[in-house]
């Protein structure tokens, strides 16, 4: 991982322990497409590894939406907590 992709996916990993923590239900994060990814096809790799830790911290991908921004699209998803 490069360095800037280890900060994001540490920090969304920190927020999702952190909601985890707070005894919080649903976990959503704002994922905005890679400025390398440009027009192109293809695999967005910083939000497989974000979407790896937050499950990793305890959630399930339960829903997803993308809205298209002045920036390039985003993608929302929606994390429930795993039953325990």
């Amino acid at each position: 991982m490069g360095m800037i992709r280890d900060v994001k996916v540490k920090k969304v990993a920190d927020e999702a322990r952190r909601a985890l923590e707070e005894d919080r239900w649903v976990f959503i994060v704002r994922l905005n497409t890679p400025q390398r990814l440009g027009d192109m096809t293809g695999t967005v790799g910083d939000w497989a590894e974000i979407i790896e830790a937050v499950e990793y911290e305890g959630w399930a991908l339960a829903e997803w939406s993308v809205s298209e921004g002045p920036k390039g699209p985003a993608a929302f998803p929606l994390f429930r907590r795993r039953r325990r």
